[in-house]
């Protein structure tokens, strides 16, 4: 094998499988912040981490006693441990040939042991992993005639399957593969995920379970190269802070993005002028509590979500709330240092034609009330006041806003 021909997530891969105590993790970032997740990562671990980018992904090795720090990690939504990066060369002339590769790399190369005591001792899961024939017959003849007495329920909401915590000591690993695939290939994603989730079963002995299953395998398949992922979070990170939702609550991984490209410093004032349900002053408060959060909102029923989520949150979150209006802050001039907002997309929110008056009324207001450079105030106002340029860099409806100083982004 040319190690030099491997990608370089394959290559990642070779490095976490020479060590037992190594293994290699994969996490979803909202696309655009991958290099946020990036700093976040080497923060928590070590600047010298080795880190694989992809879009809406990045990849590094960790020890497991390492696991903790990562799942400290706020700009990630899914936490998986790969299991395998295999290579194919695929026909493209037979299906069956084709899938008949995925059978092989199931039973001679895809070694699941390592990822699977992992995987166990990370989400709890008490079950048996490895159960013997006679336990899988007795597992899958019960589950048969539990069906045949019981309708089976779905699971309400969408949570993915059950809290592999919540199994019993005796219960058999119930488990489902998905497939995402990228790429021209004869084949179709379904036909890979049942392929390798065929090939599983007979390999583990395991119960194949669509909806209330403990694990889930998560298959890439990224041109002729297969990663394998074992999902770890049961729910997505970006769901915490809030509970009450608004019709365009900004999802709280997104809102810790936005605030590390702000880098807030303690004393720092931080305000969310139009905060609809609270999800950017929330977080703000919670990882930057030495600095002072302001949020509001125009809307009355959006001053109470948010006043609601803050109650709900945490005892920590300090957060002054105001009803006010975005074109007429309460504040004097150059007194914000930091300035983090979501602005209405005109879509569930508002209208288009409204926010091309609104983002200009808040953008100068802004302008009064943040702290800019000497002499960059008169320059802001008269670029936004220019009908040429205006018509030239029409404002976008669908965009979040980031100020802090002199930098900022649209």
């Amino acid at each position: 094998m040319n190690v030099d021909n491997e990608s370089s997530l394959r290559k990642l891969f070779l490095e976490s499988s020479l060590n037992d105590n190594v293994f290699m993790i994969a996490t979803t970032v909202d696309t655009g912040f991958e290099w946020q997740a990036i700093d976040e990562c080497k923060e928590k671990l070590d600047k010298n981490v080795k880190v694989v980018k992809e879009r809406g992904k990045i990849y590094f090795n960790i020890y497991w006693n390492q696991f903790v720090q990562i799942q400290e990690m706020r700009s990630i939504d899914n936490m998986f441990i790969v299991a395998d990066v295999s290579k194919f060369e695929f026909s493209g002339n037979s299906k069956e040939m084709d899938l008949q590769l995925f059978k092989n790399a199931v039973h001679n190369n895809m070694k699941l042991e390592k990822t699977l005591d992992i995987w166990k001792h990370i989400t709890g899961f008490q079950g048996k992993i490895y159960p013997t024939i006679d336990e899988y017959n007795l597992a899958e003849k019960d589950r048969k005639l539990c069906n045949t007495t019981v309708a089976p329920t779905t699971p309400k909401g969408k949570k993915r399957g059950q809290n592999p915590s919540n199994a019993k000591e005796d219960e058999i690993l119930r488990y489902r593969v998905t497939c995402e695939r990228t790429g021209k290939h004869i084949f179709e994603s379904s036909d890979v995920a049942r392929t390798i989730g065929g090939e599983l079963q007979d390999k583990y002995l395991w119960l194949v379970d669509l909806s209330t299953y403990y694990l889930e395998i998560v298959c890439k398949l990224i041109n002729n190269e297969l990663v394998t992922q074992l999902r770890v979070t049961h729910e997505s990170k970006h769901h915490r802070n809030i509970m009450c939702f608004g019709p365009t609550t900004l999802r709280a991984t997104i809102c810790y993005n936005l605030l590390r490209l702000a880098h807030p410093k303690p004393g720092d004032i931080i305000i969310d002028p139009m905060c609809g349900s609270g999800s950017i002053p929330i977080e703000a408060t919670l990882v930057y509590f030495k600095s002072y959060v302001i949020g509001g909102d125009n809307h009355p029923k959006a001053v109470h979500r948010t006043k609601s989520n803050i109650e709900a949150s945490s005892s920590k979150c300090k957060i002054d709330l105001i009803h006010w209006n975005v074109s007429q802050l309460p504040f004097k001039d150059s007194f914000i240092d930091i300035a983090v907002t979501d602005m209405p997309f005109g879509k569930r929110s508002g209208r288009i034609m409204d926010n091309r008056i609104l983002y200009k009324q808040f953008l100068i207001e802004l302008g009064r009330i943040i702290k800019l450079l000497t002499g960059f105030t008169s320059s802001w106002r008269f670029v936004l006041c220019d009908k040429n340029f205006r018509y030239k860099y029409r404002w976008s409806s669908s965009s979040s806003l980031c100020f802090k100083t002199n930098k900022y982004t649209l």
